[in-house]
C-alpha cells in the first residue's frame, strides 16, 4: 500500500492542533491533576525500593510492586491509628496555649513611640485592624463558621452528603492506590515507550535528560523528608532545653512548615518567639522580652546551620535555589495545585531549571550535558588565559592562607563541643564548624563595612574587637605562617612579580606578621579594613591594590582560601587561585580560575 507524505504545513497544522487539544484536555480534567499528581509522587517513592529489591533478588517487578505498596498502606494504616491520639493531645495542648498568646495580645495596647520631640510613631491605628483580626481568630462568629464549615464540606450536611462524601474519597484513595501499583510495575517500560518515540539519534540525550530530572527528584524524595525530621528534633530539643511551652509541639510544626520553601523556618518560629514573650520560661529566671530575643536567636542560628550545613549535606545543591524564586514559586503553586503546589514548588522549579538549560543550550548548537572540566582542562584555560593578560603582581589574603589561624580557630570550636562526641565525631564537628564559619565570614564583612560608611567608629570599635576575639586574635609573636609559605613569597620575589597583601585584618595586625616574618620589603602594597570602605567580597579592596601598583586588575591574581577572595578577584576582573589550607573546600572554591592544594604550589604556575 502506497501513502503520501504529509507537507510540512500540514505536520505543523497536526502539531498546533494537537497543543491546543491537550490544552483544552488539561482543563476539562483539571479535577483530577490533584490526585494525579499525588499519584505520581507515591508512586515514585515506591519505586525507589522496589528498584532497589528488584536488583538485588531478581524477582518479578509486579510480585515486589505489591508487596512494597502494600507494606507502606499498613505501615501507614499502623501509624495512625497508633498516633492519632497523642497527636491529637498534642494539638489541643498547642492550641490552648496559642489561645492564651492571643488573648494576652489582645490586651496589649501599644503607646506611642517618640524618637525625638517632633517625631513621634503612634502605632495604634495600625493594631486595630491586627486586633479585630485576633478576636475574629479566637471568637469566630455564627457566619465564619458557617463559611468555613462550606468550604470543608462543600456539600450540604445530611446523611446523604456524608454516604456521597465517604464515597467519593473511597474512590480517590481507590483511584490512587491503583495508579500507584500500574506506574511502579510498568515505570521502566513506560520509559522505554517514551524513548521509542523519539528519533533513534535523540534517545541518549533524552534518556541523560530524563536521568537528570530523576536525580532532583530523587535528591528532593530523599532528602526533603530526613530534612523535616532532623530540622523537627533539633527544634524540639532546642525549645525543651530553653523551657518554651509546647516544645513538642513546635518541634512538630518546624518539621511541617520545613515542606514551605524558603519561609518554613521563619514561620515555624513565630509562635516560638510570642510564646516565649508572652508566656516566658519555665526555668530561666529572665525577663519575658530577653527570653523572646533568646529564642529567636536560636532559630536564626539554626537557619545559618540549615543553609551552611543541613541543606546541602541532605537536600543537595541540585535543587539549591535562590529563596526569592522559590517563595515566588511557593506562591504561584499554591495559586495552580493549592497546599501540594507548594510542597513540590521547589523540585518542579529545579526540574525546569534543567528543561531550560537542556532547550537554551540545543538553541545555541551547545553541547546540554558539558562533562566536568578536569585539572588539566582547569590548567590550559589558566594557561591561555595568562597568554592573552601577563600577570604583573601577586595578591594574597593573610588568614588560612599565610597566617596558620583558621585551623586553629576550628580546633578550638571543636574542643570546646567535645560534649557532643557521642553524637557527632570530631570529623563532622570540624566540618560542620567549617562551614558556618565560611558562610557568617561574608556576613561579619558586610556588617563591618556598613558600620564603616556610617562612620559608627564606638560601634565599629567594638565589632572589630569581637571579631578579633571570635577569631582568636593573637599576639604578633603568636603568628605562624603556613608551611612552604614563606619560601614561596621569596621565591615569587625573585621572578620579578609585585606582591601584595589584601586582607580584611587591621593594618596593625598585617604589618606585626609581615615584620615578625621578615617579609615586609617583599610586598610592594598592603591594602587591610583601615583603607578601604568596603572589604570582600566587594571588589573594592582588589582594585585599590591594582590602582596602587599601577596596574589593570586584569594583571593581577588574588590568592585566597575562600570564596570571598575568589568572587572579590572575579567582580574586579581579576584572575583567581583558590589554596585548600583555610577555611574553603574545593566545592567552596570551585568558581576559582585554579585550586591547589598548598601556598608552595604557586611557585609552578605563576
Amino acid at each position: 500500500m502506497t501513502t503520501t507524505r504529509w507537507s510540512p504545513f500540514f505536520k505543523q497544522l497536526v502539531v498546533i492542533a494537537g497543543l491546543i487539544g491537550a490544552v483544552w484536555l488539561l482543563f476539562r480534567i483539571h479535577v483530577i491533576l490533584g490526585p494525579l499528581a499525588l499519584a505520581i509522587l507515591f508512586a515514585y517513592v515506591i519505586s525507589l525500593p522496589v528498584n532497589r529489591l528488584e536488583k538485588r533478588t531478581g524477582w518479578s517487578r509486579t510480585l515486589l510492586a505489591a508487596i512494597v505498596l502494600l507494606t507502606a498502606i499498613i505501615v501507614l494504616i499502623v501509624t495512625v491509628v497508633l498516633v492519632s491520639p497523642a497527636l491529637y493531645n498534642l494539638i489541643v495542648s498547642f492550641g490552648a496555649t496559642l489561645v492564651s498568646v492571643v488573648t494576652e495580645l489582645l490586651n496589649v495596647t501599644p503607646r506611642p513611640v517618640t524618637i525625638t520631640p517632633e517625631l513621634t510613631f503612634d502605632l495604634g491605628p495600625l493594631y486595630t485592624p491586627v486586633n479585630e483580626w485576633l478576636r475574629s481568630v479566637i471568637q469566630p462568629d455564627l457566619t465564619t463558621i458557617q463559611n468555613l464549615q462550606r468550604y470543608l464540606f462543600p456539600v450540604a450536611t445530611g446523611a446523604a452528603s456524608v454516604v456521597i462524601g465517604a464515597v467519593t474519597s473511597l474512590f480517590w484513595i481507590f483511584f490512587i492506590v491503583i495508579l500507584v501499583f500500574i506506574l511502579v510495575r510498568d515505570g521502566p517500560r513506560i520509559r522505554g515507550g517514551v524513548l521509542n518515540l523519539v528519533p533513534l539519534s535523540w534517545r541518549a540525550e533524552l534518556d541523560r535528560l530524563i536521568s537528570e530530572l530523576g536525580s532532583v527528584w530523587n535528591l528532593f524524595v530523599q532528602g526533603q523528608f530526613v530534612m523535616n525530621s532532623v530540622i523537627g528534633i533539633i527544634v524540639w530539643i532546642m525549645m525543651a532545653v530553653l523551657g518554651v511551652r509546647n516544645a513538642p509541639a513546635l518541634g512538630l510544626l518546624a518539621a511541617v512548615m520545613e515542606f514551605v520553601p524558603g519561609i518554613g523556618l521563619t514561620i515555624a518560629a513565630i509562635p516560638s518567639v510570642l510564646i516565649a514573650l508572652i508566656i516566658g520560661s519555665s526555668w530561666l529566671p529572665i525577663p519575658n522580652l530577653a527570653f523572646g530575643i533568646i529564642v529567636a536567636l536560636s532559630y536564626v542560628v539554626l537557619g545559618q546551620v540549615e543553609n551552611a550545613y543541613l541543606m546541602p549535606r541532605i537536600v543537595g545543591r541540585r535543587i539549591a535555589l535562590h529563596p526569592a524564586i522559590v517563595i515566588i514559586g511557593a506562591a504561584a503553586g499554591a495559586q495552580i495545585a493549592g497546599v501540594l503546589g507548594i510542597l513540590l514548588a521547589a523540585p518542579t522549579i529545579a526540574s525546569l531549571r534543567v528543561i531550560g538549560s537542556y532547550v537554551a543550550h540545543k538553541l545555541f548548537d551547545l553541547d546540554p550535558f558539558p562533562e566536568a572540566a578536569t585539572s588539566s582542562d582547569a590548567k590550559a584555560a589558566w594557561d591561555e588565559r595568562v597568554a592573552a593578560h601577563p600577570l604583573r603582581a601577586v595578591l594574597f589574603d593573610l588568614d588560612g592562607t599565610l597566617i596558620e589561624t583558621d585551623d586553629a580557630i576550628i580546633e578550638r570550636i571543636v574542643s570546646l563541643s567535645s560534649f557532643l562526641e557521642k553524637t557527632l565525631p570530631v570529623a563532622q564537628r570540624r566540618r560542620m564548624t567549617r562551614r558556618v564559619l565560611m558562610a557568617n565570614e561574608g556576613l561579619a564583612n558586610r556588617a563591618i563595612t556598613f558600620l564603616d560608611i556610617m562612620h559608627l567608629d564606638g560601634a565599629l570599635f567594638k565589632v572589630n574587637g569581637f571579631v578579633r576575639a571570635f577569631q582568636g586574635h593573637r599576639e604578633p609573636a603568636e603568628f605562624a605562617p603556613v608551611d612552604g609559605s614563606t619560601a614561596m613569597l621569596r621565591q615569587l620575589a625573585q621572578q620579578r612579580l609585585m606582591l601584595g597583601v589584601v586582607t580584611s585584618r587591621s593594618r596593625e595586625d598585617a604589618a606585626a606578621y609581615l615584620a615578625q616574618q621578615g617579609l615586609g620589603d617583599l610586598f610592594w602594597v598592603v591594602i587591610t579594613r583601615d583603607d578601604v570602605r568596603r572589604l570582600k567580597p566587594h571588589p573594592m579592596p582588589v582594585e585599590k591594590a591594582a590602582e596602587q601598583l599601577g596596574l589593570s586588575p586584569e594583571q593581577c591574581v588574588m590568592v585566597g582560601d575562600t570564596n570571598l577572595d575568589v568572587r572579590a578577584a572575579r567582580l574586579a576582573g581579576a584572575l583567581s587561585v583558590g589554596v585548600l589550607c583555610g577555611f574553603g573546600t574545593a566545592q567552596d572554591l570551585r568558581d576559582a580560575d585554579l585550586v591547589v592544594d598548598s601556598p608552595s604550589e604557586l611557585t609552578k604556575i605563576l
